[in-house]
């Protein structure tokens, strides 16, 4: 099957400047426009013996150009026909949108019609020529200097909502909460790998060390830093009670469970907790919390030992109305 692609159409560039330039600076630069897709006009390449300069420079030249490029230098700025160019460069732009791009060299002081205009200070090096080049094609190929937006972090729409809590922060809380559902302690959490957790989840850096102060200043945590590092984490009664509630909406309904056990078969022997927690089908860490609750409420005696071993001792027959 035939290609009928229309042809690419690079955009044009005509190049005013002092003929002193045209060596140093501005035929380099036409090279590299060139290799970087703008078609150079350079009067050097486009002017043959017994061809009209006036024909050449402005009916041909200027009348197609995209752009006009005016290298503004010591030698340029006292030229006549650098300012013909220009002129006719101003009324193009006026009449069909060409672009003018001032290119300025020797630190001189830019005309007057070009001043209104952002100008690209430029070195006679070929890294000043190279960086003039690229930033003339980026304009006329439209390539954007803002960077590409990425994706929303995970942590920014994963996190549970917690009410007066950023995203981040309620993030991070949930982290620390499953932390202590792995282990089935809310103290001493394992905070490298929450810290780990989070960083997988692009909250990395002065980001997720602001987070975690929140956290402490807020009595959701209680950190212990050295320096900068957390040393010691520990989930507070209220981070815990808040924490759990985002990351488990049903917990209430799971609490009950525990409790109608406690108070129609209540489990014997000495692992009462974990035998409340299969029964359940809660994590252990909600077994435990609900348990020093109700003991702290006088409703129920219980013992914990070495191992998580826990014996049940007594049960209020007031926690049947908890039921």
């Amino acid at each position: 099957m035939t290609d009928v692609s229309p042809p690419v159409q690079h955009p044009k560039a005509f190049l005013s400047h002092a003929s002193e330039d045209k060596a140093e600076f501005t035929e380099p630069l036409a090279r590299d426009l060139a290799r970087l897709g703008v078609d150079p006009w350079l009067d050097k390449w486009e002017i043959r013996p017994g061809d009209s300069l006036v024909q050449k420079l402005f009916d041909e030249g200027l009348a197609h150009a995209d752009a006009v490029v005016v290298v503004v230098s010591r030698h340029s700025v006292t030229k006549a026909w650098v300012r013909e160019e220009l002129d006719q460069g101003m009324v193009a732009r006026i009449e069909r949108g060409t672009r003018l791009i001032p290119v300025r060299l020797d630190d001189v002081e830019v005309p007057a019609p070009l001043r209104h205009l952002v100008w690209h200070t430029a070195e006679r090096s070929l890294e000043g020529i190279a960086k003039a080049a690229q930033e003339i094609a980026d304009a006329l190929h439209g390539t954007p200097r803002k960077p590409s937006i990425g994706a929303i972090p995970t942590y920014a729409h994963a996190s549970a909502q917690i009410p007066g809590l950023a995203p981040a922060d309620a993030f991070l809380l949930t982290l620390a909460i499953q932390a202590a559902i792995d282990t089935g302690r809310p103290q001493l959490l394992d905070w490298a790998t929450v810290e780990q957790k989070a960083q997988e989840a692009g909250l990395v850096g002065a980001n997720l060390h602001e987070s975690t102060t929140a956290l402490a200043e807020q009595d959701y945590l209680d950190i212990r830093f050295l320096g900068e590092r957390v040393s010691r984490a520990n989930l507070t009664s209220y981070g815990y009670s808040t924490g759990i509630q985002a990351l488990m909406p049903d917990i209430d309904e799971g609490r009950r469970r525990v409790t109608a056990l406690l108070v129609n078969d209540p489990p014997t022997g000495d692992r009462v907790m974990h035998d409340l927690a299969d029964r359940a089908n809660v994590p252990l860490l909600v077994v435990r919390e609900l348990l020093e609750e109700l003991k702290l409420r006088g409703l129920l005696s219980y013992s914990l030992t070495m191992g998580d071993h826990t014996r049940l001792h007594s049960v209020s027959p007031t926690l049947r109305r908890e039921v």
